[in-house]
């Protein structure tokens, strides 16, 4: 029988070893009882990829969201992810929680919407929307890479993106070799970024359905927030010049059109993807759909200035 437990328990060495770093580095804070990984580096490592940016920040933003709700937040997609609540904050006073998450649909968003209400008492949310998200040809949701972990949390120690993450936090913690956290964007050429810039733009418009039903969803949760006195602000980021001319030659702009004329139906929208210098220079912008950091900076003063000139 000893010999038995033995040779069982060396077989599960493995499982028990690697659940034992599962919970002492915990990737995402899911546990939340060890810390010997920063949170800044956990945050990189879940960025480092256009793989591990859609599912890690998902669980990530919402787990801490459902630790720690806030009354205002920002939810949104790529384009909206590395706005600064910092930044925010130091222009207007606002504590605002970007739940922006790289990949997110428009299903995924309206999910989003729904757990964040059920988290808190909301009182202002900003939705960054993109025009090349709203396609009903691209109907997919995310969100189950939180979802799955807040219904069964065993799940936490039985997924190998998990134990992968878990290893590259180890890693990274002890070596700090920015290769293992930096964007593949970094190494690519610009030649090759504008090339999956023109792929993306077949991808997102290729075969274009325009969605009525996302509008409706829109406008059910416009209702809701009128009902519960949240007020709804919907902001649309810019893109570079080549995606605007992309869209006229495929005879799009006209949809694109019908998009901002159904959001600023529904309330307040600030548009800064309108004819400017930022959107004729393409070092403004890291594909031609997200803006550069810097860039994002700037936009992020314009639109906080902007909205504190209309609280006054």
């Amino acid at each position: 029988m000893k010999r038995y437990l033995l040779k069982v328990t060396l077989f599960l060495s493995p499982v028990i070893v690697c659940a034992f770093l599962v919970i002492l580095v915990d990737p995402y804070e899911f546990i939340n009882v060890f810390h010997i990984i920063s949170e800044k580096t956990k945050i990189e490592v879940l960025n480092r990829t256009d793989e591990s940016s859609p599912r890690g920040n998902l669980l990530w933003k919402s787990l801490h969201y459902k630790r720690n709700p806030k009354s205002h937040i920002m939810i949104g997609d790529s384009q909206g992810k590395n706005i600064k609540s910092e930044l925010i904050k130091e222009l207007s006073g606002e504590d605002v929680f970007n739940y922006c998450v790289a990949g997110a649909s428009f299903e995924t968003l309206f999910e989003m919407f729904w757990f964040a209400a059920k988290q808190t008492q909301l009182e202002k949310v900003y939705f960054q929307f993109a025009f090349m998200n709203y396609n009903l040809d691209r109907t997919y949701n995310i969100f189950h890479f939180a979802q799955d972990y807040f219904d069964n949390p065993a799940k936490y120690f039985t997924t190998k993106e998990i134990y992968y993450d878990t290893f590259i936090n180890l890693l990274y913690g002890l070596t700090r070799n920015p290769k293992l956290v930096a964007n593949t964007y970094e190494f690519i050429p610009q030649s090759e970024i504008n090339a999956l810039a023109e792929y993306r733009l077949n991808l997102f418009f290729g075969n274009y359905i325009y969605p009525e039903k996302y509008f409706k969803e829109l406008k059910r949760i416009k209702e809701y927030c009128d009902e519960n006195n949240i007020e709804v602000v919907y902001i649309v980021l810019p893109t570079y010049i080549a995606v605007d001319e992309y869209l006229r030659n495929n005879n799009l702009w006209e949809m694109r059109e019908t998009f901002m004329q159904q959001l600023r139906s529904l309330g307040t929208t600030i548009d800064l993807d309108v004819p400017s210098d930022i959107k004729n220079k393409r070092e403004n912008f890291i594909d031609y759909f997200h803006p550069n950091n810097e860039v994002l900076d700037m936009l992020t003063r314009q639109i906080w200035c902007q909205e504190m000139a209309v609280d006054n």
